[in-house]
């Protein structure tokens, strides 16, 4: 193309010389002009489009690395239960058990089943949220007791984690919300809490407070932290920190979704690594 365009404009330039008896030193100047100027604008096409092809093809392999890491994580999420179960069956069936010992297995299964259908859940209500094919069904109520009463419903989840609850206002928190989509932002929250945590003893601390016209429900936990450069990215779709098969890096993607459709909002700090987080969701007050 360069090629071309600059033969036609050369012989333009030489046919206007001949039909207007111009010497052609006098616009020898003016045709080193119109190659510098084609020339640059090449150099400049040519830059452009290295630039372009550089930054697709860095998305590309940051899009690559999220994919794998989400098939990674998605199947050790789905494995992880499968094998449980099976260990507990084949053990059925291979001893006689008391009706006490039986009862205890089949509790872990049941467990092992609910982690399996919370998971199935969350893609099929992840694909529901993005067509926004979801009707809130919403009811008003204190959010402080929601939380109460999910935590005491659910005490199997946070076995090894020492979770409390506090007021800081003491006000009733009167919220609009779908108590079904709630449970899965909680259920997110708390369990990366605890599934990213080295310490002994994983604690979680839900407080309570007014915001302006909002409910502020903050979860400060002491867990591994989050490094600055990370914060930013963690509400990102398959976002995952570092190489790891821990969860599915929808969790947090799904949570904001889900607080968008409230006209809600999430928020996290933390002072870096080993240094715990603190996620913060803003719900409207009624």
């Amino acid at each position: 193309m360069y090629i071309r365009t600059y033969l036609q404009v050369d012989d333009s330039l030489r046919l206007f010389i001949a039909k207007n008896n111009i010497a052609e030193s006098q616009l020898m100047q003016t045709d080193t002009w119109v190659n510098i100027l084609f020339i640059s604008i090449l150099v400049s096409i040519i830059l452009a489009g290295t630039i372009i092809i550089f930054v697709y093809y860095q998305k590309m392999i940051q899009l690559y690395r999220m994919q794998q890491n989400f098939i990674n994580g998605f199947t050790h999420e789905l494995k992880t239960p499968i094998a449980s179960m099976k260990l507990f069956l084949d053990t059925f069936r291979k001893h006689e058990l008391s009706r006490e010992e039986q009862l205890k297995y089949l509790d872990f299964m049941i467990r092992d089943t609910d982690r399996l259908a919370d998971n199935v859940n969350q893609i099929l209500n992840l694909g529901k949220i993005e067509e926004k094919n979801v009707a809130l069904k919403l009811v008003e109520d204190d959010f402080y007791t929601f939380v109460e009463e999910f935590l005491s419903k659910n005490p199997h989840l946070f076995e090894d984690c020492k979770v409390s609850l506090k007021k800081i206002d003491h006000v009733e928190y009167i919220t609009k919300y779908d108590p079904a989509l709630m449970e899965m932002v909680l259920m997110n929250i708390l369990t990366n809490a605890i599934r990213y945590n080295d310490s002994k003893q994983p604690q979680v601390e839900i407080s309570f407070s007014c915001l302006g016209k909002k409910t502020a429900v903050s979860f400060k936990d002491n867990g591994m932290g989050i490094d600055k450069n990370d914060q930013r990215n963690i509400f990102r779709k398959f976002y995952q920190i570092g190489k790891t098969t821990k969860g599915s890096g929808l969790g947090l993607y799904l949570t904001s979704q889900i607080l968008k459709l409230h006209k809600g909002t999430i928020d996290v700090e933390s002072s870096g690594n080993g240094l715990g987080s603190t996620f913060t969701i803003g719900l409207i007050r009624e």
